[in-house]
């Protein structure tokens, strides 16, 4: 049984500390979903306007199975639920079984994968052109591809988390009588030129999704990715999955919970265009981004020093002793740097922290497995 609480103040602070908005073990009714492909050999890769072939770090399985371990540790981490189901979806058995190698190294009995194959429509054999990422379609296509799933969470296999993954699932409560899918800002659309269609207050990313697929499966398509292209959204093309969606909901608003940068928090989230997260800093940021392979290249210095550090991380490591290593680290960027898209957020350090402040009001597993 899913419960949940209100956040209340913390005198010692001056902030509020986080409560955990969701209780229980809420995957197991509506799953926790990544999307796991393999990019083909000597594929190049697009990130954003940065383009790198297969064989390079940012191209290749080895940079996304350090980062699915990253995902599952941080996951188990700060989660207080005792089990997740996830449902992994790939392009092939062999992918399915190296993610299963991956979770191998850490707590099994707590991981509950589940393995689902691609699905993509027969008729639309562009969008299995890999031209961004590989398999970057499918996460617009999960109602077809889980046709026995109410609702689920999908996150990209880039993001860490920084708290409880299980208070996402508070998003899915919070949808509305219409609305089917809950997404946080991508504030980059304020920035591209030619401009694009962007739906919310200033475009929104796709790397964490709060899922109602029975409501989605009411589309015109019988899903997410159907309507859209029968939409006609994949005009002009090349089109990638973000700007289509964007460019649906923008015609569909009634569809969409829009939620602040707290739920996944992106380099652009400190754009001065960006709508102001005054949660992240009361309640924390609960997902981090590496966008573009933010986590890997030189794009914003604290994205890629909490990575450093958490990649590193062990399921028996205190709270105090992360906390004491990311906040010294994160200090030193700010005496020694300015050049980077995250400098001028203020408070970033205590939202990147919030939830290792205080060992006594996050209690956290400690599982001596990983």
């Amino acid at each position: 049984m899913i419960f949940f609480q209100m956040e209340t103040p913390s005198l010692t602070t001056g902030y509020i500390l986080p409560q955990p908005l969701v209780v229980g073990n809420p995957s197991l009714s509506s799953p926790l979903v990544l999307v796991v492909c393999q990019a083909p050999q000597n594929q190049n890769i697009t990130y954003g306007d940065f383009t790198e072939p297969e064989s390079h770090l940012l191209g290749s399985w080895t940079r996304q199975a350090e980062q699915i371990y990253t995902l599952f540790t941080t996951l188990l981490y700060f989660t207080k639920s005792a089990v997740w189901r996830i449902i992994v979806v790939t392009d092939s058995k062999a992918t399915f079984q190296k993610v299963l190698d991956i979770s191998s190294h850490m707590s099994m009995h707590r991981l509950q994968l589940e393995h689902s194959p691609l699905w993509l429509p027969e008729n639309q054999p562009q969008l299995s052109q890999q031209q961004w990422r590989p398999c970057v379609w499918a996460k617009l296509f999960l109602a077809e591809s889980l046709p026995n799933e109410d609702a689920v969470v999908y996150v990209d296999t880039d993001v860490v988390f920084l708290g409880p993954g299980e208070d996402l699932w508070w998003l899915l409560k919070s949808l509305g009588p219409q609305q089917a899918l809950a997404l946080a800002p991508e504030p980059q659309y304020q920035r591209d030129q030619p401009s694009r269609p962007f739906a919310g207050r200033v475009g929104l990313n796709t790397g964490m999704m709060a899922l109602n697929l029975t409501r989605l499966r009411q589309l015109d398509g019988g899903g997410l990715g159907s309507a859209v292209l029968r939409a006609g959204m994949m005009t002009p093309s090349p089109r990638h999955d973000q700007d289509a969606l964007n460019h649906y909901l923008s015609l569909n608003p009634h569809l969409l919970l829009e939620v602040s940068s707290r739920w996944n928090f992106l380099p652009s989230s400190c754009f001065r265009e960006a709508p102001e997260c005054t949660d992240c800093i009361s309640a924390g940021i609960t997902l981090l981004h590496g966008a573009d392979a933010t986590f890997h290249r030189n794009i914003d210095r604290k994205f890629m020093a909490t990575y450093n550090i958490l990649v590193t991380l062990k399921l028996h490591h205190q709270p105090k002793y992360l906390l004491s290593t990311l906040t010294t680290t994160l200090e030193i960027i700010d005496a020694l740097y300015a050049d980077y898209v995250c400098s001028n957020f203020t408070h970033l350090n205590h939202a990147l922290t919030i939830h290792l402040q205080d060992a006594a009001v996050v209690t956290l597993p400690r599982d001596h497995g990983g």
